[in-house]
C-alpha cells in the first residue's frame, strides 16, 4: 500500500488501523455512546447506578475556599502520606489537606495555611497494604475501624517488631452505610436468619456487623466457608464490599456441604453485608429475594445506624515517628478537628465543597459530588435506608476514648469495640488473630489531650423521638442470678451485666426494653413483682455504668416489665431444674 510517495508494509498498515480504531472508540466513549451500547461496562455484575457523574480535576478550581480557621503555623513540615479508605468519615482529613496531591497544592487549605505543605492522601481500602507501607516508612498514618483495630494493630506491630503502633485519632463513625441487607422478614424476627447464606468480605467490617447482630441475637455463626449449617448464618467470601454487592446481585448459587446431611448442595445467596456504594448497588440491582419459599422485599436488616458506636474511624501510626513529629501531629489534628466541626455544623459547606473533594480523592468512576453528598447524610430509596456517615468533633473524640468521664480506656467506647470484636474473632477464626495487645497498650491519648482547648463542641446524642426503627434489632435472653426473693445485683453477675452494657453502648441508636422473668415456683403474684424489681435493678445498674448519660439513659427506655412465670421460653414447661433455671432470666429487646 502507498500513501503519496511512501510505501507502507503490512505492519505499518495494521498500526494505522489500530490507531484509527482507538480514536473512533475514544470519541464514541467521550460522547457516551459506548455506555449506551454496553450499559454494564465497568461493572462486573452489570449493575448501573443511576446517572453517572464525570469527575474532572478542573472542578477543584471552581470550589469554594476552605472556611476553616487555621491554627498557629508550625515549622515541622515532613513529607507525610496518610492512608485512607473510600469512607466519608475521613471527610475532615480530606478537607484539611485540600484534595488530591499535596496539601501545598491548595494554599487555601487549613494545612497549607498552618505551614504543612507536604502531606498527601492515598486511597487504599485494604488496611493490610497500608500496614506494609507503614512498616516500610512509605506511609506515616493509616486507617482502620474500631471493630477491626485489634487485627490491624496486631498486624502492624508484627511488622514493626514490637508494640509500636499507636492510635491517635478518630475522624468519625460509620452511621448506616455498613450493613446487612436481606429478606425483610428478618427485621421482625432475627431468628429467621438461621440457615441463610450471606456474601461479604470475610472477616472485615461488614462481616463484623453481621456477626455482632447474630451473636447479640444468640444465633450461631458458621465460620467455615465450605460448609452449610442449617441452624447458623453461613458466609460466602468476596474480595471487597463492591464484589460482595455484585455477587449478591448476580445470585449465582454456591456449592456447600450440608453439615446435617453430609451432602454437597447448591445454595442461593440470601443476603449481603457491604458498605456504600455497595449497599446502593445491592438494593438497586436486586430489590427482592426468594427466601425459604417466599418472595420478599430486600431490606436493610441492621446497620451502623442502630449500632451507631460500633465502627469508629481510627487513625494510627508508628510511635517513634509520632513522637519525632509531635508538633506536626498536633497541628494536623487541630485542622482535622476544625474541619469536622465545620462539616457537622454547616451542611452547606459539605455539599458545596467537601463532597466534591471526596469525589476527587476517592476517584470512583461515575460517582461525583452529588453521589457523595447524597449518601453522606443517608438516603431512603424505595423504603430502604442507604449510606450514612458522620464526623467527629473534638468532644466526640474525647467521648470515644472515655476522656470526658475519666473512664478507664478498657471501659470506653473504643475499648469495648476493640475488645469485643477481637474476642469474637479469636473464637470463630483463631488463625486470623493469634494474639492482641490490651487496649491500653495501643492508644496514645497525649495528642488528643494536647488539643482539648479546641473546645466548644458537643457530643452526638440520638434523637429517638423521630426516625424510630421498624422491627427488632436484638432480642436476647440473659441468665442473671439473684438470691432467693431478692432483686439486689450480685458480684457474680457483673460479667453478664458488662456484656449487656457493651451491647447497649455499641447499639446506642435503639430503644431499650428490659423484661424480668421467673420460674413457676412460689406465689404467682410475688413472682410477678419480683421479676419487675429485678428488671428495674438491671436497668439501674446499666444506667449507672454510663456516667456521661450519652449512651445509656432513660431517654432510650421503652419499658421495664415484669412477667413472673407467665412467659416461659417456647417449649419450656418448667418441669425440671434445668428448665426452671432457663426461665429465670432477663430479656433485653432493642428496637
Amino acid at each position: 500500500m502507498k500513501i503519496g510517495r511512501v510505501k507502507l508494509g503490512p505492519g505499518a498498515i495494521i498500526l494505522i488501523v489500530l490507531v484509527m480504531a482507538g480514536l473512533v472508540y475514544a470519541g464514541l466513549r467521550e460522547l457516551g455512546i459506548m455506555e449506551k451500547l454496553n450499559p454494564s461496562s465497568g461493572n462486573k455484575g452489570g449493575v448501573v447506578l443511576g446517572p453517572r457523574e464525570k469527575i474532572d480535576e478542573s472542578m477543584r478550581g471552581t470550589l469554594p475556599a476552605s472556611e476553616v480557621k487555621p491554627p498557629s503555623r508550625t515549622n515541622d513540615n515532613p513529607n507525610v502520606t496518610i492512608g485512607i479508605w473510600t469512607w466519608q468519615t475521613v471527610s475532615g482529613i480530606i478537607d484539611a489537606v485540600g484534595g488530591p496531591g499535596k496539601s501545598g497544592d491548595y494554599p487555601d487549605s487549613c494545612l497549607a495555611q498552618s505551614g504543612i505543605t507536604n502531606t498527601r492522601l492515598v486511597v487504599q481500602n485494604d488496611t493490610s497494604e497500608q500496614i506494609k507501607a507503614l512498616a516500610a516508612g512509605q506511609m506515616q498514618l493509616v486507617t482502620t475501624t474500631g471493630d477491626q483495630a485489634a487485627v490491624d494493630l496486631a498486624g502492624a506491630n508484627k511488622l514493626l517488631r514490637g508494640n509500636h503502633a499507636k492510635v491517635i485519632w478518630s475522624g468519625g463513625y460509620s452511621f448506616g452505610e455498613d450493613s446487612l441487607i436481606g429478606p425483610e422478614s428478618w427485621k421482625q424476627d432475627p431468628q429467621l436468619a438461621r440457615g441463610s447464606v450471606v456474601v461479604t468480605a470475610v472477616p472485615y467490617c461488614d462481616w463484623n456487623v453481621t456477626v455482632d447482630w447474630a451473636a447479640d441475637n444468640q444465633i450461631p455463626v458458621n465460620p467455615d466457608e465450605q460448609l452449610y449449617d442449617p441452624d447458623a448464618i453461613n458466609f460466602v467470601n468476596a474480595t471487597d464490599h463492591i464484589e460482595a454487592a455484585q455477587k449478591f446481585v448476580q445470585n449465582a448459587k454456591v456449592n456447600l456441604r450440608n453439615r446435617a446431611t453430609g451432602q454437597t448442595q447448591a445454595y442461593q445467596i440470601d443476603a449481603v453485608a457491604t458498605w456504600t456504594p455497595g449497599d446502593v448497588m445491592a438494593v438497586q440491582g436486586r430489590s427482592s429475594v426468594s427466601y425459604k419459599g417466599r418472595t420478599e422485599k430486600v431490606q436493610k436488616i441492621v446497620s451502623t445506624k442502630e449500632y451507631s458506636y460500633m465502627m469508629p474511624h481510627i487513625l494510627f501510626g508508628n510511635e517513634d515517628w509520632l513522637n519525632q513529629h509531635r508538633d506536626y501531629v498536633r497541628t494536623l489534628l487541630r485542622c482535622v478537628a476544625r474541619s469536622d466541626d465545620k462539616i457537622e455544623t454547616d451542611p452547606q459547606y459539605f455539599s458545596s465543597r467537601v463532597s466534591a473533594l471526596n469525589a476527587l480523592v476517592f476517584n470512583m468512576e461515575g460517582k461525583g459530588p452529588s453521589f457523595w453528598n447524597k449518601y453522606f447524610a443517608g438516603q431512603v430509596e424505595d423504603g430502604v435506608p442507604l449510606g450514612g456517615s458522620r464526623v467527629n468533633n473534638i468532644a466526640e473524640v474525647r467521648h470515644l476514648f472515655g476522656l470526658d468521664s475519666n473512664q478507664q480506656l478498657a471501659r470506653s467506647i473504643f475499648g469495648i469495640t476493640y475488645t469485643d470484636h477481637a474476642t469474637r474473632l479469636r473464637k470463630l477464626m483463631p488463625d486470623r488473630l493469634e494474639n492482641y495487645a490490651p487496649v491500653e497498650q495501643v492508644v496514645d491519648l497525649s495528642f488528643i489531650k494536647d488539643i482539648t482547648d479546641e473546645g466548644g463542641a458537643t457530643v452526638y446524642k440520638p434523637d429517638l423521638s423521630k426516625d424510630k426503627n421498624v422491627g427488632t434489632v436484638v432480642k436476647a435472653n440473659y441468665q442473671i442470678n439473684f438470691d432467693s426473693g431478692s432483686s439486689k445485683i450480685k458480684p457474680s453477675e457483673l460479667a453478664t451485666l458488662q456484656e449487656i452494657r457493651n451491647l447497649l453502648i455499641r447499639a446506642t441508636d435503639t430503644k431499650v426494653t428490659v423484661e424480668g422473668h421467673t420460674d413457676n415456683v412460689g406465689d404467682t403474684n410475688t413472682n410477678l413483682k419480683l421479676s419487675q424489681d429485678r428488671a428495674k435493678s438491671v436497668w439501674q445498674w446499666l444506667k449507672d455504668s454510663d456516667p456521661t448519660g450519652v449512651n445509656i439513659s432513660d431517654a432510650r427506655l421503652e419499658g421495664v416489665e415484669g412477667y413472673g412465670s407467665y412467659r416461659p421460653l417456647p417449649g419450656n414447661q418448667n418441669r425440671s431444674d434445668a428448665e426452671r433455671a432457663a426461665n429465670r432470666r432477663v430479656v433485653i429487646i432493642l428496637k
